[in-house]
Order: structure tokens, then C-alpha cells, then sequence
């Protein structure tokens, strides 16, 4: 009896009668879910990176800011977090279980780039193994919620006030500089001073003391002495 696919794509459509793919010869997958469980595993370590580079979400941190409210700091991005979470346990978790399976020593670091590499070198064994087509839907499903957190974009410009520099009186504000850039949130203001993402949280210090651009506090005591 021939072995259909199991992965989770391939009985939906076989379900929904759209479409029956058969497995590849000694494995639990058609070639096209191997193939897509293979691309997968190599694009993982740099999602991963991606998702690290989209943790913070530095435009909504400064919005209190902006609005005249308290500054409360940098907040972190919880999809981005889970997903990171997501990607080192369940490679950890199937890491672990070929190399008990197979009697193997594997790296004791949870690194995704070695976990991944392991993975991609045991990756027919474990296609042809009775759990592979869990482990498929898994790499799939975790694969996609990773592309879409780590291309998931802020706003595209964000005002923040005036530049906290010396005798810069330049608009400050948050903005994407390119979308499919690992890190590709910057804030810089119309003069040209930028600030990257490991130098945001001095700034918001520094916003926080609300310094006053030159015209703002020359304006102001225009105002008094006019009252």
C-alpha cells in the first residue's frame, strides 16, 4: 500500500479532495512538504536573528512621550519574544530526540544555528521516522508565525519632540528605513543625528529630563514677559 503524505497541509487538501500527494520512497512526506521543511530549516537561525532585531518597540515606548505623559522606557514585543521562545524549544525538543534516538551527542549549547544545522544533517532520518510529519507541521507552522512577527513593521514616522544634541534644534522622530531590513527602525532628527537601537534607551533618558530646544524656551519667556 502506497504512503500518502502526512503532513497537515497534505490532509487538508486529500479532505477537501483537492489534491493527493504520496509520500517520497521511505519517507513520511511528499517532495514538496520535504522540500518546504528543508527551506524552512535553513531560514530559521535568520528569522530568529530578525525577530531579535523587532524585540523592542521603541515607537510605542516613546508615544507617552510625545503625548506630554511620562516616559515609562523601552517595552519589549511579546509576539517577537514568543516566537524566539518558540523556535529554541521546539528544536531543542526534537534535537534532543534524535540524538537519544540515534545515540548521538549533540551540542549542549541552545543555539539555534547548531540546533538547526543538527536537525538539517539528521533531517531524512527524522522525515522517515513515524513522529516526522509532527515535526514538519511543527517547523511549518513556527516558521510562518516568525516571518510574519519579524516583518511585521511599526509605524513608518513617528514625531518624538526636538533632538536632545547641543544646539541642535532639529525634529526628532522615529522612522523604517527599509522594510525588509534586519534592523530597519532608526530614529534620527532633521539635521541629521542618528540613534541606533542599543543607544535607545540613553535617549529616552534624555528625553525624559525634557530639554527644551532654544526657540521653545526663547518663546516662552517672550510669552512672560508680554503677560
Amino acid at each position: 500500500m502506497e504512503q500518502l503524505c502526512g503532513s497537515r497541509d497534505c490532509r487538508v487538501e486529500r479532505a477537501a479532495g483537492r489534491r493527493i500527494h504520496r509520500a517520497e520512497q521511505g519517507l513520511r512526506l511528499c517532495r514538496f512538504c520535504c522540500k518546504r521543511v528543508r527551506d524552512n530549516m535553513i531560514e530559521l537561525p535568520k528569522l530568529y536573528e530578525e525577530c531579535e532585531s523587532s524585540l523592542t518597540r521603541f515607537p510605542f515606548a516613546f508615544e507617552e512621550r510625545v503625548s506630554g505623559g511620562e516616559m515609562k522606557g523601552l517595552c519589549l514585543n511579546e509576539a517577537s519574544v514568543n516566537a524566539r521562545l518558540d523556535i529554541i524549544s521546539v528544536l531543542a525538543t526534537w534535537s534532543g530526540m534524535v540524538a537519544e534516538e540515534r545515540g548521538l551527542t549533540r551540542s549542549a549549547r541552545r543555539d539555534v544555528p547548531d540546533l538547526a544545522a543538527f536537525l538539517t544533517r539528521h533531517l531524512d532520518w527524522l522525515l522517515a521516522h513515524p513522529a516526522g510529519p509532527y515535526f514538519a507541521d511543527e517547523v511549518v507552522a513556527m516558521t510562518a508565525i516568525a516571518r510574519r512577527v519579524s516583518r511585521s513593521g511599526a509605524v513608518l514616522h513617528l514625531p518624538l519632540g526636538h533632538c536632545v544634541e547641543e544646539d541642535c534644534d532639529g525634529a526628532l522622530f522615529a522612522t523604517r528605513i527599509a522594510e525588509d531590513a534586519p534592523s530597519s527602525v532608526q530614529v534620527c532628527c532633521e539635521a541629521g543625528h542618528v540613534w541606533r537601537s542599543h543607544q535607545w534607551l540613553a535617549l529616552a533618558r534624555r528625553l525624559s529630563q525634557g530639554r527644551q530646544p532654544p526657540h521653545t524656551a526663547m518663546d516662552a519667556g517672550v510669552g512672560r514677559a508680554g503677560a
